[in-house]
């Protein structure tokens, strides 16, 4: 077969095997791409594909990562001098508040001494009702949002189920069209190869139930 003549390869074959080991593709992938090799043409679009995407998002992504790490730093930092203050703080209070309570103990010993064991018995009272109150309330309120969640899981489970059929019907048929064009090169027949579809005519109907249930 009477091909284009190659003057630069043989001067650069140290670059060529760089080109493939640092990039995954070579100057043979772009001759056989020449020459009508599907195999290799999507080999060469597929990672061009992939390039100009990481042009695209790479610098985004990066900058993403910058401020989540710089956000974290300050927002733990923050929280670091918060709680330093609060221990600061809450020694101060307990220390001010325990002369205050030991010089109003030493004035009211003798008239609160008759009186201790109501109010001791009555303020136990008082904790263990508002304990049992807050224990019924929180138990409801958690008992009530597992429930919604486990609804709302269960329904997003089966609303994506057509989703994650079609993923991989599309891995199917595009594995099907690789193999015939493996197996018969320019004779291939991809319209032999049928394509299923399980989103059309579910996506409308499924977007009217999740509204009905206030998805």
């Amino acid at each position: 077969m009477n091909r284009l003549k190659n003057h630069i390869l043989p001067r650069g074959r140290r670059l060529s095997q760089v080109m493939r080991s640092k990039f995954g593709v070579s100057l043979d992938d772009f001759d056989r791409a020449l020459n009508g090799d599907i195999q290799a043409a999507e080999k060469i679009g597929e990672l061009a594909r992939q390039g100009r995407l990481s042009q695209e998002l790479a610098p985004k992504l990066a900058q993403a990562y910058l401020e989540i790490i710089n956000g974290s730093e300050v927002y733990n930092k923050a929280i670091a001098d918060i709680l330093l203050q609060a221990g600061k703080s809450a020694t101060a209070i307990n220390k001010s508040a325990s002369q205050v309570t030991l010089g109003q103990q030493k004035y009211n010993h003798e008239r609160q001494e008759s009186a201790q064991e109501f109010i001791i018995g009555t303020n136990a009272e008082n904790i263990r009702h508002r304990y049992q109150m807050n224990y019924a309330q929180i138990k409801g309120y958690v008992d009530a949002h597992f429930t919604k969640v486990d609804q709302q899981t269960s329904f997003l489970e089966q609303s994506n189920r057509p989703e994650v059929k079609q993923l991989v019907a599309d891995e199917a048929y595009q594995a099907k069209t690789i193999n015939e064009a493996l197996g018969k090169g320019k004779k291939a027949r991809y319209d032999f190869i049928p394509q299923k579809d399980y989103l059309s005519g579910i996506r409308l109907r499924m977007a009217e139930i999740r509204s009905a249930l206030g998805f």
